[in-house]
């Protein structure tokens, strides 16, 4: 396999590296830096994307490795850095189902990707700006519990979403 056909991959990784950083920076209360760790992911996110489309590299390992950094970074990282700021037990709660919807929505992109146009459900990616946004803005824990219901019911819901990007 050519070198340059694994800078993808490689895009893909430093996304999910990024994410497990969140956590660590979570579990470490340093949470502007995790923060800014899951937008930067979001930003890998798009890249791996765009260069394995525009080159035409893209491949199966490729898919499933994204969507494991997706789970990661904008499911997992964004669920630890609110409970680590909240330390709710109603939030927790909240948190498994919305890693749960998050794992379900990328597990039926990939069943679906080749029968529908855009997006079945709310791609997990918009959760790495949406949460950051909402610490950067000081949002409250009533706000934030509600935001997490409305994604993870519009990550497993099946309306369509275009591609905007």
């Amino acid at each position: 396999m050519k070198l340059k056909n694994q800078v993808p991959n490689v895009l893909t990784l430093i996304n999910l590296a990024l994410g497990f950083l969140s956590i660590i920076f979570s579990f470490n209360h340093q949470f502007t830096l995790s923060a800014v760790l899951i937008l930067v992911a979001v930003f890998f996110d798009f890249l791996d994307g765009q260069i394995a489309r525009t080159f035409y590299i893209e491949s199966k390992i490729g898919i499933e490795l994204d969507s494991l950094a997706d789970l990661v970074s904008f499911g997992v990282a964004p669920a630890v850095m609110m409970h680590a700021i909240f330390q709710s037990d109603v939030l927790m709660i909240i948190l498994v189902f919305y890693v749960l919807a998050g794992a379900f929505r990328l597990a039926r992109f990939h069943v679906l990707k080749s029968k529908i146009e855009g997006f079945l459900g709310m791609p997990i990616t918009v959760n790495g700006l949406l949460f950051p946004v909402l610490y950067f803005v000081g949002a409250n824990l009533e706000i934030v519990a509600v935001i997490f219901v409305v994604s993870l019911v519009l990550m497993v819901s099946t309306l369509h979403f275009k591609k905007v990007i």
